[in-house]
């Protein structure tokens, strides 16, 4: 067998990058089918032609390769606590782009920065704390993860403009907007919940909402004229179409099916006309579409499951048919008792038939990147993208497991050491 795993022992990361390397014998993901052939990669990046200079060739024994997978929505990466257990969890899942959408920015230490965007670690975006409105989604929750301890020294009390910010009008959201913008976020993360009801929610105590839905458009409006874009959650078809008309950048879970909050599965349903809209507009939606069911435990009466699901294949449908770009996305925290990443959405949405293998390997290996990174060229094996790699241990169209078989992890032209695994976290 042609493949070389001996070749770990010249190619670890021990420089920034490596010079010029020619990968042989390569099949590789066009995005649509494997195409058999030799590439070649300069200090990281691929390149349309053989350098002058070859420095290593690598033989990779006629293996399926892929550009690395991103987990588009995970909170995990949130502070120095299980941070190199963590990395490890990602890099050996494939997973080498993460974007935390909701994370306590003083949290994230010089010590831990210096721990992530490194050649041989994974690469990360922050949103900081997101917007919502007084007791909207996500205060009772952050409470809740203060009170058992997910962010050290730091009670439910000190949350406020921390982990989130509470902005009830535009009066409001003129105030704190300096404030925003000093904590330098990567992107601006919002939050919808049962907007179509917002009136008739604002002042009941514990009831599920967020943001009043008449503030997006301002929200998107200072944030664009900032560069920076927008992520929103979602729970409701409702929320995703004031989402679209407002023009964010991206859609954060398919609408939720919960009957806890609504029995009434229409409410869940996303129309063709503002798919199409939403694809026009370039919007990226992440599925998150695990959620519900792994984060409630035995919450969710067993008869309710097989039409949340069909929902959701439903959804997913009709977004791909409009054109939507969609990401893989696991909606991890650290307070979980297993720790989540994309690995377990991938498996969520393969086990329950909500999309085809390719699709999903397109979503996790192209669309996944480019939206955590939208100014980076990555997801294609392509000349002028960064050398970021799979290489696997079979055709994952033909067998999705194949993408757990992952025999090769390339990160800018340099082979990341090997790793047991599956690497799994538990707490307690």
């Amino acid at each position: 067998m042609r493949f070389l795993f001996s070749i770990l022992l010249f190619l670890a990361p021990a420089a920034a990058f490596c010079d010029s390397v020619s990968w042989t014998h390569g099949l590789w993901f066009d995005g649509t089918r494997f195409v058999p052939g030799t590439r070649y990669t300069v200090d990281g990046i691929f390149t349309d032609r053989r350098p002058l200079v070859v420095d290593r060739t690598v033989d990779l024994g006629e293996r399926h390769v892929i550009p690395a997978f991103g987990d588009a929505h995970h909170h995990g990466i949130d502070g120095a606590q299980a941070l190199e257990d963590k990395i490890a969890a990602f890099l050996e899942a494939g997973i080498f782009y993460v974007k935390n959408p909701n994370v306590i920015p003083e949290l994230l230490t010089p010590d831990v920065r210096r721990k992530l965007n490194q050649p041989d670690t994974i690469d990360a975006t922050f949103a900081n704390g997101g917007l919502t409105a007084t007791g909207g989604h996500p205060a009772p929750l952050h409470a809740y993860l203060a009170s058992i301890g997910v962010f050290p020294g730091l009670k439910p009390e000190d949350l406020e403009n921390r982990a989130y910010y509470l902005v009830d009008d535009e009066a409001a959201l003129d105030a704190k907007w300096p404030a925003i913008l000093e904590g330098h976020p990567d992107f601006i993360k919002t939050f919808l919940l049962f907007s179509e009801e917002f009136e008739k929610r604002r002042d009941i105590a514990g009831m599920h909402k967020g943001l009043d839905p008449k503030l997006l458009p301002a929200i998107v409006a200072k944030a664009h004229a900032s560069g920076l874009r927008v992520s929103t959650h979602v729970d409701t078809a409702a929320d995703f179409r004031f989402a679209v008309d407002a023009g964010v950048d991206e859609i954060n879970h398919l609408p939720q099916p919960d009957p806890r909050f609504s029995a009434d599965l229409s409410a869940y349903v996303i129309d063709p006309m503002t798919a199409r809209r939403a694809a026009q507009k370039g919007i990226v939606v992440v599925t998150t579409a695990g959620t519900t069911e792994r984060l409630s435990g035995n919450g969710l009466p067993a008869a309710w499951l097989p039409a949340m699901h069909a929902n959701q294949r439903a959804n997913i449908r009709t977004l791909l048919a409009a054109g939507v770009r969609m990401a893989i996305g696991s909606d991890g925290i650290s307070g979980e008792r297993t720790f989540a990443t994309a690995r377990d959405e991938v498996r969520f949405i393969a086990r329950h038939g909500l999309a085809t293998n390719l699709e999903i390997l397109r979503m996790w290996s192209m669309e996944t990147p480019r939206t955590i990174f939208p100014h980076r060229r990555i997801g294609r094996l392509e000349p002028g993208y960064e050398g970021n790699f799979l290489v696997l241990g079979g055709n994952p169209i033909e067998d999705l497991g194949n993408l757990e078989r992952i025999g090769l992890r390339v990160k800018r032209g340099l082979v990341l050491p090997p790793m047991a695994g599956p690497i799994v976290l538990k707490r307690g």
